[in-house]
């Protein structure tokens, strides 16, 4: 167990003392302290294994009184509650989609995430959080080695099964070593340990195999004592990057940030050639002909701009796309034919899914679109774009860090709106904020008035009138009055639509409501700093220091694709960072670089997101001044 409970009963003494505390107390009074002490209660109650009283304490927290720590700790408890019940799925539903906006629990939601997904049978994505939670134990050897037999005790209660395997290759470095580990156990041959080894030099999986033997007739059944719950185990800080998992650490970049967002798992390197291909120097696949040629040669521009600054051991090649896959593969072939050590690109998504489709390439590959979350990357395949969803999650992160918890959204109706809408829902819940009303307006549409006077619940006030004239028998005196129950309002929308949106909203009473908006707003120029948050990247907010500096010297370079596609431009500069890190063999999961279109976060899967930031505090009103 991670930790007795050696404070259970004290806890439940205090929980029942709290009950006669609280059970005697107004209703007036403040909620803050009430659901401190509803919430003790209730880990209290949890701990000695009263899943009933526990569940009694949570449903006395009153309604939106809670921080997000403690909202964290209430969905740990009610986990808990649900696991204790033989419900793994909604347990699993309950826990935050992410543990690493609150490092101090992060290390219980893992673990429970853990049990709940091995109960589900689904042990890859089971040690994969338990992988993760690695990062949140500090250096403590006794609680890096309980995990570890988590792991493995996990392992062998719940066995991969044959359509487990091919979500090996997908997983973290370190994941897969413990999945490829545990095949090689049941398969019970020193030669594959040898072969593993030598594949995951330095993993914590080492230290168990001097222990093994010959194959065991079958998978044993194990008699562990059940794992022991979360809440019983103190809250420790999460790790610095590059100090998890047991590897060997690689050396933090000055001024390493904390933790502070969805971060990768392994800081195993993940420059891993396949083959025997001894390349150097970076290729550059990008369309140069084509309709799409203008997108290419923006990334063309920032990708040299970049290298000019920056340099490129080996040199540099540049290859036509072109803009099908068939194109695409031909152009990727040809560039490893000729020697290329790191391959960047395609930019088209449909190309980079058909790449990804041939397996591990034989050298790095950073593809410059992502694949649909329904396909795995292979090995040595990395994917970085400019998805509308970071700059979402910023405009939710800052939101929550102004203690605004409380939003309205408003986003094109399209299949683009739907993901920004859905990557701001879930990350403003996800840290304890409540989306109370969403719409979607057709963008181009000449009067959107409707849609926003039901977003500000007017149509309902009029409503309310009506009914009233029509029970009176005559008209009566009547003030709209917009709703009171949110504190900001997200908005996804062009620049030609919040033209016509943003008088919209001054005239339906959404004087004193911030807004907080996307880069889909700002095009660099004509944005009043007084009335909105833009959620976009240093490459275009910066008006001095290294980024804007950066932007005069691509546009020297050639100022049209800084006139079009000017985060195109930043694409391609932070594209040549990331492979001359990969062509120096000095990228690993967990770095974070800073670049034009944002703080990167090399992902232990391969995925690049971005880090961003929003142009100014919520703090001014929309009726601050004039459209």
């Amino acid at each position: 167990m991670l930790r007795s409970r050696l404070f259970s009963a004290s806890l439940f003494g205090l929980s029942l003392a709290l009950a006669s505390a609280l059970g005697t107390s107004s209703a007036a009074a403040d909620p803050q302290p009430a659901a401190e002490q509803a919430l003790t209660a209730a880990e209290a109650a949890i701990n000695t294994d009263n899943d009933k009283l526990a569940e009694t304490w949570l449903s006395r927290i009153p309604a939106g009184s809670l921080t997000m720590p403690q909202m964290a700790r209430a969905q740990i408890v009610r986990a808990d509650i649900l696991l204790k019940r033989g419900q793994p799925m909604p347990a699993l539903q309950t826990l935050p989609s992410s543990s690493d906006h609150v490092p101090l629990y992060a290390a219980q939601i893992e673990q429970l995430r853990a049990q709940a997904l091995f109960a589900l049978g689904d042990p890859v994505a089971a040690v994969r959080a338990l992988v993760q939670r690695e990062r949140f134990l500090q250096n403590d050897p006794a609680a890096l080695a309980e995990n570890r037999d988590q792991i493995w005790n996990g392992l062998m209660r719940n066995p991969p099964e044959a359509n487990d395997l091919p979500k090996f290759a997908a997983q973290n470095t370190a994941t897969r070593g413990w999945l490829e580990l545990f095949q090689n156990w049941r398969q019970g041959s020193m030669a594959n340990y040898n072969s593993w080894s030598a594949k995951f030099p330095g993993h914590p999986g080492n230290a168990r195999i001097a222990g093994f033997t010959a194959r065991p007739a079958q998978t044993p059944a194990v008699a562990t004592p059940a794992a022991p719950s979360p809440l019983a185990s103190a809250p420790s800080a999460a790790l610095p990057p590059g100090a998890a998992n047991g590897f060997s650490a690689a050396p933090a970049p000055a001024g390493y940030p904390p933790v502070s967002a969805p971060a990768p798992i392994s800081n195993a390197p993940l420059q891993v050639y396949a083959g025997n291909r001894s390349g150097n120097g970076i290729a550059l696949l990008v369309p140069l002909s084509g309709p799409l040629a203008a997108t290419g040669e923006a990334v063309r521009v920032g990708f040299m701009a970049a290298a000019n600054k920056g340099g490129a051991g080996g040199g540099i090649r540049v290859y036509d796309s072109g803009v099908d896959a068939s194109q695409a593969i031909g152009a990727y072939q040809t560039a490893l034919s000729e020697g290329a050590g790191v391959i960047v690109g395609p930019l088209v998504k449909e190309a980079v899914a058909a790449l990804a489709r041939m397996g591990p390439p034989a050298v790095p590959l950073l593809a410059l679109n992502a694949l649909d979350a329904n396909q795995p990357a292979p090995a040595n395949f990395l994917q970085f774009g400019l998805a509308p969803e970071d700059e979402a999650r910023a405009a939710a992160t800052q939101a929550i860090a102004q203690n605004r918890r409380r939003a309205l959204a408003l986003v094109p109706s399209s299949e683009w709106g739907n993901r920004v809408l859905i990557a701001f829902r879930e990350q403003f819940t996800s840290l304890g904020g409540t989306v109370v009303s969403a719409e979607a307006f057709q963008s181009g549409s000449p009067d959107p008035s409707k849609v926003v006077k039901k977003l500000m619940a007017l149509d309902a006030s009029e409503g309310r009138h009506k009914a009233l004239t029509a029970v009176l028998g005559k008209n009566t005196e009547f003030d709209a009055r917009r709703r009171e129950d949110v504190d900001f309002i997200f908005l996804a929308a062009k620049p030609s639509d919040s033209y016509l949106i943003l008088p919209q909203l001054r005239f339906y009473r959404a004087s004193g409501l911030p807004i907080v908006s996307t880069s889909l707003i700002y095009e660099g120029r004509g944005i009043d700093w007084q009335r909105m948050s833009v959620c976009d990247m240093p490459w275009m907010l910066e008006t001095q220091g290294q980024w804007a500096q950066a932007r005069s010297e691509a546009a020297a370079m050639d100022a049209g694709p800084m006139r079009d596609y000017p985060r195109l431009v930043a694409l391609g500069g932070d594209a040549f960072r990331v492979a001359n890190r990969l062509l120096a063999n000095n990228l690993h999961a967990g770095d974070r670089i800073d670049g034009a279109s944002g703080r990167l976060v090399i992902g232990g899967d391969g995925r690049i997101a971005r880090e961003l930031g929003c142009s100014a505090p919520m703090n001014t009103a929309v009726a601050s001044s004039a459209p």
